[in-house]
């Protein structure tokens, strides 16, 4: 790790950072919330200019206890108020942050119960919706558990996450890194089971698999892995996959190859993160694409906007 990252990631560094205001202030251009209430009034003026949301805690990963119930108790907290203001409920779920550094066992249990809390909102609402007292569904609202990867925890650990939460008949997407060389194996699998998938750049590495270093090779994966993705396999197995990017020719390197298998423009998402070309975000949703911004929030901003500002 080079001397300029390893002071990034310093705890004093951090603790400097995320208590100085003027540093807040501009880390708002990337984080625009601290606290699930702000996360969510954020996400309402987002659906409101027509895109989707998926929110996204930031926490610690860690081993502490009280520190992993609280990164617990947070993201179902942000599950309940959008329940309550009848948003879309889509939130990452961070394995990193929900105890699997701790113990395999611990963070499954504690991913479990973030997951059961889910199903249940999501259940109750479609009940209501059909016993007519419920508010409707809002048109192409797609409430989502996002399982995402992590360079701390095994992809195998990630996978077997996701299966368990799908088994549970739960709507979740598991986040399958394109600069993994496994992830060829593990898309053609999740199509193969009808499961759903976010292709992602990012993370880089992970504990348990090899990866490419090179940013040319990263990216010709993530297309090649996309093609899987809009192939007839994946249409037939109704997958819906989500394109997490953020550079303009992707984006239309994704639409040609969407056109070109039949793929209609409600049946695949693109992802673009908070603050990050809104410019592409605007022609996407302008020209009828589902637009998901992720939207960071949490108190542990200062890694994610660091990351994100050398970009």
């Amino acid at each position: 790790m080079g001397l300029k990252k390893q002071i990034a990631g310093s705890s004093v560094m951090r603790f400097i950072a995320q208590n100085t205001p003027l540093m807040h202030g501009m880390a708002k251009k990337l984080v625009p919330a601290t606290t699930a209430e702000e996360a969510i009034e954020m996400a309402a003026k987002l659906v409101d200019m027509g895109y989707h949301v998926c929110l996204h805690h930031l926490g610690k990963a860690t081993k502490d206890v009280e520190q992993i119930q609280e990164n617990v108790a947070i993201v179902i907290e942000t599950m309940e108020i959008l329940d309550e203001e009848r948003l879309e409920i889509c939130i990452s779920l961070m394995p990193s942050e929900m105890g699997y550094l701790k113990s395999n066992k611990g963070g499954e249990t504690h991913c479990r119960q973030i997951a059961k809390n889910f199903g249940y909102r999501t259940s109750v609402r479609d009940v209501e919706d059909r016993q007519g007292y419920g508010d409707g569904h809002e048109e192409g609202e797609r409430n989502l558990l996002m399982v995402h990867a992590s360079e701390r925890v095994p992809m195998q650990r990630i996978l077997g996450l996701y299966g368990m939460i799908s088994r549970a008949s739960i709507d979740a997407c598991v986040t399958i890194p394109a600069a993994l060389a496994r992830s060829e194996e593990d898309v053609k699998t999740i199509i193969s089971q009808g499961g759903n998938v976010r292709l992602s750049l990012t993370p880089s590495a992970v504990v348990d698999a090899r990866y490419y270093d090179d940013q040319e090779m990263v990216v010709d994966n993530y297309m090649k892995l996309a093609r899987f993705l809009l192939s007839e396999d994946a249409m037939i197995q109704q997958v819906t996959p989500v394109f997490a990017l953020e550079d303009d020719d992707m984006a239309e390197q994704i639409i040609m190859m969407a056109n070109m298998q039949g793929w209609s423009v409600n049946n695949f998402e693109f992802e673009i993160p908070y603050g990050v070309n809104n410019k592409l975000k605007r022609k996407l949703r302008d020209e009828g694409y589902t637009v998901r911004i992720l939207v960071p929030f949490g108190k542990e901003w200062w890694a994610y906007f660091y990351r994100r500002s050398q970009m």
